[in-house]
């Protein structure tokens, strides 16, 4: 788990934050008082480096009375001009009762259906998932380096651990499907074989004919 050190702050001096290198959040939940935070820029910068949107957090506060809290990251308001993330929410999730959360999806591994000419189709790249917060992964890895051509992966071939997913046992997340020039080409062999086989077919029967007469 990340942790990310914080301090408390009073809230409205963002504007003034920004210019200093800090950026302001705010962290809530269902059994905590929301608190205005401070966050500096660089350790924010490593945070989203390491964590995804599933991921849980060790938000340590420092201010009057120190506390920790494990939080997920909720909200990121970014500058439209720069990028710059202007503000930041966390959310202390209840421990003792499940959540439904997306848990991003990852592809890896040399896919041998890539490698024959197909493409890899990914049809999810997250996974709606509900459980307890600790429970909850950061990633779902999924290892396509033994996907053929027209083979797939479906939420039934997925360990989820001690979470279940919101989705259909059935559903496929990401399978390897053939290029349409490829589809083409293989179709124009299907038909001239057939042409081949009734042309065959057709001096057969020329044939048995002259030999009867």
């Amino acid at each position: 788990m990340h942790t990310l050190q914080v301090k408390e702050r009073v809230a409205g001096n963002a504007r003034e934050l920004r210019r200093t290198g800090f950026v302001p959040g705010v962290v809530y939940g269902p059994s905590i008082e929301s608190t205005s935070i401070t966050i500096g820029r660089a350790d924010l910068k490593i945070l989203f480096s390491n964590i995804t949107r599933s991921s849980l957090i060790n938000l340590a506060i420092d201010g009057e009375t120190s506390r920790e809290f494990d939080v997920f990251l909720k909200v990121v308001d970014y500058d439209p001009i720069t990028d710059e993330a202007r503000h930041v929410d966390f959310y202390h999730p209840d421990v003792n009762s499940p959540l439904n959360l997306d848990v991003p999806v990852k592809t890896v591994g040399e896919c041998k259906g890539i490698k024959s000419g197909g493409i890899l189709n990914v049809q999810f790249n997250s996974i709606p998932v509900h459980g307890l917060a600790r429970n909850v992964p950061a990633l779902i890895t999924l290892d396509v380096s033994d996907l053929a051509m027209g083979d797939s992966i479906h939420v039934r071939d997925v360990d989820f651990g001690d979470v279940e997913p919101m989705l259909p046992p059935e559903r496929t997340i990401v399978t390897v499907i053939a290029p349409r020039g490829l589809l083409a080409d293989e179709a124009a062999e299907a038909e001239l074989a057939e042409g081949e086989e009734g042309v065959a077919d057709e001096a057969g029967a020329t044939e048995e004919a002259a030999a009867e007469e």
